[in-house]
C-alpha cells in the first residue's frame, strides 16, 4: 500500500522549511500506516467486541447459574448428608441396646450355667462322699467277713486235725 501524503500545516513548514515538513509528512504517514487501522477494520474489531462482550454476559449469566444450582446442589447433598447421620446414629444407638440386652442374656445364661455347675459339683461330690463311704463300709464287711471265713476254716481244720 502506497504511503499517502499528509497535508502539513503552513506554519510547520514556513518554520522548518517544505524538504523537512514533506520528510516528516511521509515519515508520520509511514508510522500511521503501520501502527493505524482502517475504519472498516475498526468497525470490525468494535463488532467483534461486541460479540464478544455479549458472550461475555451470558458466560457470566450462565456461570451465576451453575454456581447457584452447585450451592443449591450443595446444600441439598449436606441435608442428605445431615439425615444420613441421623439415620446411622440411631441405627448405632439401636445397635448399642441390641448388643446390650444380648450382653445382659449371655451373662445372665452363664450365670445360670455356672449355679448349674456349682450345684452339679456339690451333687457329684456327696454321690462321691457317699460311694466312698460305701466303699469303705463294704470293705470293712468283706474284710470282717474273710476273717470270720478264715477262723472258721481254720477251726475245722483244726477240729479235723484231732479228729483223725
Amino acid at each position: 500500500m502506497a504511503v499517502k501524503q499528509l497535508e502539513v500545516p503552513p506554519v510547520l513548514r514556513q518554520a522548518w522549511g517544505d524538504e523537512v515538513a514533506d520528510a516528516l509528512a511521509v515519515w508520520f504517514a509511514s508510522v500511521l500506516e503501520e501502527r493505524a487501522i482502517s475504519r472498516d477494520e475498526y468497525r470490525q474489531i468494535l463488532s467483534r467486541l461486541d460479540i464478544l462482550e455479549h458472550d461475555m454476559a451470558d458466560l457470566k449469566s450462565d456461570v451465576q447459574e451453575l454456581r447457584r444450582e452447585i450451592s443449591e446442589l450443595r446444600k441439598e447433598m449436606n441435608e442428605r448428608f445431615d439425615r444420613m447421620n441421623e439415620r446411622f446414629d440411631q441405627l448405632r444407638r439401636e445397635m448399642d441396646e441390641r448388643f446390650d440386652r444380648m450382653r445382659m442374656e449371655m451373662d445372665e445364661r452363664f450365670e445360670r450355667m455356672s449355679e448349674r455347675f456349682d450345684r452339679m459339683r456339690k451333687e457329684t461330690d456327696e454321690r462321691m462322699d457317699r460311694m466312698y463311704h460305701q466303699m469303705v463300709v463294704q470293705t470293712r464287711w468283706l474284710i470282717g467277713s474273710l476273717v470270720v471265713i478264715g477262723t472258721v476254716i481254720s477251726v475245722l481244720l483244726a477240729i479235723a486235725q484231732f479228729a483223725r
